[in-house]
């Protein structure tokens, strides 16, 4: 394999790197997103100068554990610069927390720095409670009826028996068929994505499929796979909807595209008082 070195800091690399594990230098054409792009980080450095903190020791000891600490010398000044690959939370983290606090800090992803708070609320933290998660996937798609989703992400919203956002992305025809409006629901999605774009595991690429995979038009009496969830309650049966959405089946091959077999689809939240001719929610017959 023919290796190469960083255009930026002459590094050497093995010819198989996305971004330069010393500097974050983009590496092959790909460029580093603008500030809120949904793009998930790769390479993470630390950066601190001495402190009279009493774990500044502690965190010097660290960084001669790390294989990509290094020293720069800086306005007369040492800097102490540490990188570690996303996927290694724990010693990420273990320097962090030691050293995020110092007037002297500084965190760089993919290169570019960032503040704390951006990357540690923009997704990482969430990544951190999926680690510790006895079944991580199970986390990301949603462990509940309110949060279970089919994108991945459970922070991204339009859970599988969300209403409102079906509601959103689409409309009900005259005739009882759901158009769903998948550019709407593309915008929407990639929205939210921005506020999440530190998390390390986020796949923009799988959710943009995920959402071509959907049927443009859904009506469950041609598509078993699908039932209508009436948002109206109706005493007559044959009365058009005023409002309702689509469910999917969890037993669908389109379920079974969309979702790791390790991830546990959850029972639906009881609607049988908002099927058609049902009774009213809230009231029976010892109400009245």
């Amino acid at each position: 394999m023919k290796k190469t070195s960083c255009s930026s800091c002459g590094n050497p690399l093995q010819g198989i790197e996305s971004f330069c594990p010393r500097c974050g230098q983009a590496l092959s054409g790909e460029k580093v997103g603008r500030r809120g792009d949904p793009e998930a980080p790769r390479w993470l450095e630390i950066e601190f100068q001495k402190s009279h903190s009493p774990s500044y020791a502690a965190a010097l000891e660290l960084c001669r554990t790390n294989p990509n600490y290094r020293t720069e010398e800086r306005d007369g000044l040492t800097i102490h610069r540490a990188g570690f690959r996303a996927a290694d939370s724990g010693a990420f983290l273990r320097l962090a927390n030691l050293v995020r606090g110092w007037k002297s800090f500084r965190l760089y992803v993919n290169g570019r720095e960032e503040s704390w708070r951006s990357f540690f609320y923009g997704g990482y933290y969430c990544y951190e409670d999926r680690q510790s998660s006895l079944n991580p996937n199970q986390y990301c798609f949603g462990e509940s009826c309110e949060w279970f989703n089919w994108w991945g992400c459970h922070r991204l919203g339009f859970g599988f028996y969300n209403e409102d956002d079906w509601m959103r992305s689409g409309h009900m025809t005259e005739d009882e068929v759901f158009v769903l409006d998948k550019d709407r629901l593309r915008r929407l999605l990639l929205s939210r994505l921005r506020s999440h774009a530190f998390c390390p595991i986020i796949n923009r690429k799988a959710i943009l499929e995920r959402i071509e995979l959907l049927p443009d038009r859904i009506d469950p009496r041609g598509n078993p796979d699908w039932e209508y969830y009436y948002l109206d309650w109706r005493e007559d049966p044959n009365t058009p909807p005023a409002a309702a959405v689509p469910i999917c089946q969890q037993t669908s091959s389109l379920v079974t595209r969309m979702v790791p077999p390790d991830v546990e689809i959850p029972s639906p939240p009881d609607r049988g008082a908002w099927a058609p001719g049902g009774e009213m929610p809230g009231f029976g017959p010892e109400d009245f």
